[in-house]
């Protein structure tokens, strides 16, 4: 009896010990043969700091759009994750979804998954899921009648939370990709390592309103990721965030901007900070704008820093940056800009410093950086940008980056620490000539 209870105490005391959400964290079991067959029958609304739900893959889509207003910890995150097979994600399909959960803000037209309802829904982590068909030309089930989603409905969206991260997912055929919230109540969202393409309007193809990822939040990252082609007239990535940070990505195809980066009145100042990209532009486009930064009804007030991506620009007479705004800055530096067309069409503050350019691309100034007729480009590894053995773009960028360039991005998704040799090369990627280690280095 004496020592049933010692056992008994020592156990209790280590449970004390042990973080709440670590203790009580329990694991949930979606699919074929496995405790819950739909993802709604797993407990959703009482999930713990620590809580995983696996959502295993099947050859039959999840028909079913649900949300979270649960909220983990720093140190045990709540983590929705799809369990693939043999490379293949499971599929959450919009078309004809069964909802549910009953929301308490009604917006049932605009998501696929939605985060924060009521309450917030912070320090959650949505993973390995392929997300498809939350769009206007689909319908899906609310207390058995069925509704249209509306024209911006989301992959993801992100209506209330805080340190939330979606990785590894590919999202395709939606209004927006991902759509995210103002701050305060949409905080340090990260996008990495997700393939977005084809999101858009799917019954008005001339439609600019919605886009691969609409970002509203403040201190939004979005790395490791592979931005292809929009389905309507929308743009790559548009932003009204504050200090959002774009960087390691392969952005390529919008039929618009590839990226759109303007305002949100309620914010003030909302710098950006957009580093170690590939950004391609159509062969043919609607808008030969590349990069848009300031504003639209109101001014962003802030400086775009944009230092070591790799640009090509494919329209006739491109237009590599356009800014509205006389308090909204840019500043470029160890950047390679590829095409023709004019690099600077605004107003604000413009400078910069080792830079290559195209010889048929007009700069404002010879101090931006030097022009020519080739980079020196190989191709290795699937990459076409990478600084060949007699470069002009070797050891002549300036360390002086606003921040420290560590990885460069994959033609799909993901990628791979950039070698240090003491002196930056010029564009996304430094010589061909890798260390063998670092090539084999991975960032998912």
């Amino acid at each position: 009896m004496h020592r049933q209870l010692t056992l008994h105490l020592l156990f209790s005391f280590v449970l004390i010990l042990l973080p709440l959400g670590h203790a009580l964290s329990d694991v949930y079991e979606v699919g074929p043969g496995k405790k819950f067959e739909q993802i709604a029958q797993a407990p959703l609304d009482t999930l713990q700091p620590g809580d995983v739900v696996k959502i295993h893959y099947r050859e039959e889509p999840y028909h079913e759009k649900f949300i979270l207003r649960r909220s983990g910890t720093k140190d045990h995150p709540i983590v929705i994750t799809g369990i693939p097979h043999k490379g293949k994600l499971p599929v959450i399909d919009g078309t004809f979804a069964i909802q549910a959960q009953k929301e308490r803000w009604p917006q049932s037209g605009r998501w696929l998954i939605k985060v924060g309802d009521g309450t917030a829904a912070d320090y959650v982590h949505i993973k390995k899921l392929h997300l498809q068909n939350a769009n206007n030309s689909e319908a899906f089930w609310q207390s058995k009648q069925a509704r249209s989603y509306e024209d911006n409905a989301a992959g993801v969206f992100v209506r209330l939370g805080r340190h939330v991260v979606i990785s590894g997912c590919v999202i395709h055929s939606c209004g927006n990709g991902v759509q995210t919230s103002y701050g305060p109540d949409v905080g340090h969202v990260t996008l990495t390592g997700c393939w977005v393409y084809d999101n858009g309007n799917h019954r008005n193809p001339a439609s600019s309103q919605e886009h691969n990822v609409y970002l509203c939040g403040t201190h939004t990252t979005v790395q490791f990721c592979r931005f292809g082609e929009t389905h309507s007239d929308g743009n790559n990535i548009k932003d009204r965030g504050v200090d959002t940070v774009i960087r390691y990505n392969w952005i390529e195809g919008s039929r618009n901007r590839q990226l759109d980066l303007v305002d949100h009145k309620g914010y003030g100042r909302a710098d950006a900070y957009v580093y170690g990209n590939v950004i391609i532009q159509r062969h043919e486009v609607n808008n030969n704008n590349m990069i848009h930064f300031g504003g639209e009804r109101h001014s962003r007030s802030g400086t775009l820093y944009f230092f070591n991506n790799t640009v090509v620009g494919r329209a006739k007479n491109t237009r590599f940056f356009v800014v509205r705004y006389p308090d909204c800055d840019v500043e470029i530096k160890n950047n390679v800009f590829m095409g023709s067309g004019k690099l600077w069409n605004g107003k604000g503050a413009f400078k910069g410093s080792r830079n290559w350019f195209s010889s048929q691309i007009n700069t404002p100034s010879p101090r931006l950086g030097r022009k020519g007729q080739r980079p020196g480009f190989v191709l290795s590894g699937g990459i076409p940008y990478l600084p060949g053995l007699g470069s002009m773009l070797i050891n002549t960028g300036t360390n002086n980056v606003p921040r420290p360039v560590k990885y460069m991005p994959k033609p799909n998704t993901g990628g791979f620490r950039r070698p240090s040799d003491g002196r930056i090369d010029i564009g996304a990627y430094e010589s061909a000539a890798w260390r063998p280690k670092a090539s084999r280095r991975s960032k998912q």
